[in-house]
């Protein structure tokens, strides 16, 4: 039963689409010019697509950014997809290429955008408050008399002036300005420039821009941008990847950099000492006038022991653990990278010292886009702060190792010199100075060879993305496409209306459907009727053969199948469920085309709440019905009135309308009435009340052969249906039959070229 209401429902809507189909041709047509225009004014848009490659660190590539970073793998993508990505960076693309901008002139119907050489250049001489934070568009159209220049702020504030030079000052809704032309303008076209705020401009771009991995395991990065200029978009993203490239090696070399002022610095000092000490060992000779010592020192130097060397060298790595150790402890410097790569040769304090700049990088590069008081920025200054007291206390266990093995070797030192003891005075403090002066020359040695080290790393910087596709326009990713977006019209032209139909299938609860009526109703439907196109309330006459009059004629014959064939002189109650139904229009047309047939027809109005029969009939008198009910001296005779409309058709009038209609419709008169009524005449057809209002007509089903139940087409809620079956049901009215009134001509399924007149 479900899946046929189911197919009933469909049928319904594929009925109403139908009936309604022009609404659907008028939506279609409305969308597909309105898609026509769109798409003759808008501009294209192209998708230009790059891809690059992150360089990763392998035995062949020992200066690579991204580890001098402290990056690796695919966190390092990761990461860099958002580098590429920020407010900065783009800020930065757009700046070197000049794009704060939109410059387009006129083609038609559509803007076109000018990147290279744009017509028009504008200096601001005064803007305005608004025109400072608001965006605005500055037109200029050539004339014959010179120019005029438009200017537009939101809805609400705009200008126009006509000057005869554009050099010279303007004023405008937006302030004063100037403009320049870059070139001689055409006097069939109109130029603009769309003016914005920075921060404005940069979103603008970053909404467009698409940057992610080309998979999730992957160190290549696809980049995408949307706009009516590919070639513009083609500069964007080369000059992106160049600023990200320039940044990266900028980050990469903040460390050499600051390793070699450290070195620089040491050096001047060591430089000074060196000084002083080849200084101390020339006046020592000149103050002793010795002439060559050349032989003891050679012999002393041949005779010095593997500990002496030892000696030198960890005096070399606790001046460097001081320099380190003053660096770390100078407040100043708190957010310097550290000097690295300098020689230290404990390998706990260079990880700490790596690992240190590391997140000292990472700190630098998330504050280009953040401020200090950011959670990310204080949690890392937490932890730089952590970091640098670990160094320090691990500067502390690396000097105090030093020196535990610097006593042990100046131990070993000093039972070597006490063999050498007697030698003279003036040999052996020659030796110590020259001592001192071969420490200074190996220190200094050591930083110098370390600054050709470190300034060779800084002139071998690798770029840290590769381009592997240059940026390129899609040919195939055109926007929009005229066939989608007419398809796409044409949908919606279908759906609009769709829509409102179905809306008013779910919300209405009137019989609009004749097929869905006659599946839904119990009792017989004997017939019809179309609606009057003359509106006249008699619509058979004799001799005509209008479709009403047709129609009239098959439920006359299909009454007289219906009826019980010994039942003579029958009644037939002729009702509704509510009000405006057209019972009374039924019931005056059947009895007249019965009366047509030669039958003796009485048509007695019994709808004493709101009698319509006199009104129908022109009749000059109200009738007298109800007087005959309530007043024993009034005869039948009295009340019955000739119709006017055929010979054979009287008419029995409501009369007044009493204050008790019904105790009036349970009277005995009535009962006798219909007695004498069946006598006289053949037929007796009588209007009753709607029966969804009052209870009138169930009283009348005592003296009735027949119940003609009247519903109109669009107006008759569907849950009246339901009302006559359970009147069926229960047996309250006798012989229940139906008709639909009011249906449309094309609906009514009778006619054979009959036309209404």
């Amino acid at each position: 039963m479900e899946q046929k209401n189911q197919e009933i429902d469909i049928r319904k809507i594929v009925r109403v689409a139908m009936e309604h189909w022009w609404w659907f041709a008028v939506s279609v047509a409305f969308f597909v010019l309105l898609s026509t225009a769109y798409f003759l004014r808008k501009a294209p848009v192209w998708r230009t697509d790059a891809a690059i490659m992150l360089r990763q660190k392998d035995g062949t590539d020992q200066m690579n950014a991204l580890t001098m970073l402290g990056l690796s793998g695919n966190q390092a993508a990761e990461d860099e997809v958002v580098v590429l990505a920020s407010r900065g960076l783009l800020a930065q693309s757009i700046d070197a290429l000049n794009l704060w901008e939109a410059c387009a002139v006129k083609d038609g119907l559509r803007w076109k955008g000018e990147f290279r050489q744009p017509a028009l250049k504008i200096d601001y001489i005064a803007l305005t408050e608004d025109a400072e934070t608001n965006p605005f568009v500055v037109k200029v159209r050539p004339t014959k008399k010179g120019y005029r220049v438009t200017t537009k702020m939101g809805f609400f504030v705009r200008s126009t002036s006509r000057v005869t030079d554009l050099s010279e000052p303007i004023e405008t809704a937006i302030g004063t300005i100037r403009i320049h032309a870059t070139r001689p303008l055409s006097t069939d076209t109109t130029y603009r420039v769309v003016h914005k705020r920075k921060e404005l401009v940069v979103k603008g771009y970053q909404k467009n821009l698409k940057i992610a991995q080309h998979k999730k395991e992957s160190n290549i990065i696809d980049l995408s941008i949307s706009s009516p200029m590919p070639d513009r978009d083609k500069a964007l993203l080369l000059q992106l990847i160049e600023q990200y490239n320039l940044n990266a090696v900028v980050d990469k070399n903040m460390i050499a950099t600051n390793t070699a002022a450290f070195i620089d610095e040491r050096l001047a000092i060591i430089s000074a000492e060196l000084s002083d000490a080849e200084m101390a060992v020339s006046s020592y000779k000149e103050q002793n006038n010795i002439a060559n010592m050349n032989t003891q020192a050679a012999l002393f130097l041949q005779a010095s022991s593997r500990e002496q060397r030892e000696i030198a060298e960890i005096e070399t790595q606790l001046s460097l653990v001081d320099y380190v150790d003053e660096f770390m402890r100078d407040d100043t410097k708190r957010n310097n990278l550290m000097p690295s790569n300098i020689g230290i040769s404990d390998a706990s304090l260079a990880q700490g010292i790596a690992e240190y700049n590391a997140l000292q990088l990472q700190r630098m590069r998330i504050q280009r886009t953040a401020t200090e008081d950011n959670p990310v920025i204080e949690q890392m200054n937490a932890q730089l702060t952590t970091m640098r007291q670990n160094i320090i206390a691990t500067i502390g266990s690396v000097r105090e190792s030093l020196k535990i093995r610097q006593r042990s070797l100046q131990a070993q030192d000093d039972k070597y010199n006490r063999q050498i003891k007697n030698a003279p005075e003036q040999e052996r403090e020659y030796v110590r100075v020259m001592r001192q002066q071969q420490i200074k020359e190996r220190l200094y040695l050591f930083l110098y060879e370390k600054r050709e080290e470190n300034a060779l790393m800084l002139a071998s910087t690798a770029q840290p993305a590769k381009i592997i596709d240059m940026p390129q326009r899609d040919v195939t990713s055109r926007k929009p496409q005229l066939s989608k977006l007419l398809f796409f019209c044409i949908l919606l032209g279908l759906m609009l209306p769709a829509g409102v139909l179905y809306l008013y299938i779910l919300f209405n609860d009137k019989i609009d459907d004749i097929k869905e009526f006659e599946r839904l109703i119990k009792a017989p439907m004997i017939g019809q009727l179309v609606q009057n196109s003359r509106n006249a309330h008699i619509a058979i006459h004799e001799g005509e053969s209008t479709i009403s009059a047709e129609l009239f004629r098959l439920i006359r014959t299909n009454l007289r199948f219906i009826l019980p064939a010994d039942t003579k002189s029958p009644v037939i109650l002729v009702s509704s469920c509510i009000n405006g139904e057209g019972k009374s229009y039924v019931s005056s047309n059947i009895a007249l085309s019965l009366a047509i047939l030669g039958k003796k027809v009485a048509l007695v109005g019994l709808d004493i709440r709101k009698p319509m029969l006199a009104v129908y009939f022109n009749l000059k008198t109200k009738g007298q019905l109800t007087n005959y009910l309530a007043e024993p001296d009034v005869t039948i005779d009295d009340i019955i009135v000739p119709s006017g409309e055929h010979k054979n058709l009287d008419l029995i009038p409501c009369g007044t309308i009493p204050p008790n209609p019904s105790e009036l419709l349970q009277t005995p008169r009535l009962d006798e009435l219909f007695v004498e009524l069946r006598k006289r005449y053949d037929y007796i057809i009588v209007d009753t009340a709607p029966i969804a209002l009052v209870s009138d007509t169930y009283m009348l089903g005592r003296i009735a052969d027949m119940t003609l139940f009247v519903s109109r087409y669009k107006y008759t809620p569907t849950e009246m249906i339901d009302t006559i079956n359970q009147l069926l049901a229960q047996g309250r009215m006798p012989n229940i039959a139906c008709v639909l009134n009011g249906v449309q001509n094309t609906r009514a399924g009778y006619g054979y070229g009959i036309q209404e007149s």
